[in-house]
């Protein structure tokens, strides 16, 4: 019972509410930087482009997995034996070697790519120790995760500034 009693110690409550907190800032600036930055590059080759809900969304959702696909892959990389994170590499470059953008968007698609992957490591210190195959994972996270936004991010654009060919 004073296992249980050390535990609730407001003192022990006040430390975790604090990390808690720090968590949430952390998370909060991250979010907000990614999406200011991803969004200077849509307007840099959609300058057309006006924020939208859709959009937003869109952005909001992009940071959060760079968010959790980076820290469960550092996680991982700590924990897993390696033949745990050489099947899930193995299994990461399958499903990305069969991802294909239209040449048209390639650039976007790769500025977008290097820009995310600097934020990444100026806001995860850890990816510093990640062993070989924990940072090709990542790539390939990061790599599925941008084709998915540019994907989505195509449609929403045209689905509001339809082209002439449509």
């Amino acid at each position: 019972m004073s296992d249980m009693k050390s535990f609730d110690d407001e003192g022990n409550m006040k430390f975790i509410l604090e990390e808690i907190q720090k968590a949430d800032t952390f998370y909060n600036s991250f979010k907000k930087e990614f999406s200011e930055l991803v969004y200077n590059i849509i307007q840099e080759y959609y300058p057309e482009t006006v924020s939208v809900d859709e959009i937003d969304n869109l952005l909001l959702a992009y940071s959060v997995a760079i968010l959790n696909s980076t820290e469960s892959v550092i996680d991982k990389d700590r924990n897993y034996p390696l033949y745990r994170l050489e099947e899930e590499l193995d299994a990461m470059s399958r499903i990305t070697l069969k991802l294909s953008q239209s040449a048209n968007i390639y650039d976007f698609a790769e500025s977008v790519h290097l820009k995310v992957k600097a934020l990444m490591v100026k806001h995860f210190n850890d990816i510093y120790n990640l062993s070989s195959i924990g940072f090709r994972l990542l790539e390939r996270n990061a790599s599925l995760y941008n084709w998915e936004f540019v994907s989505s991010f195509i449609s929403i654009l045209s689905s509001v500034h339809p082209t002439p060919e449509q």
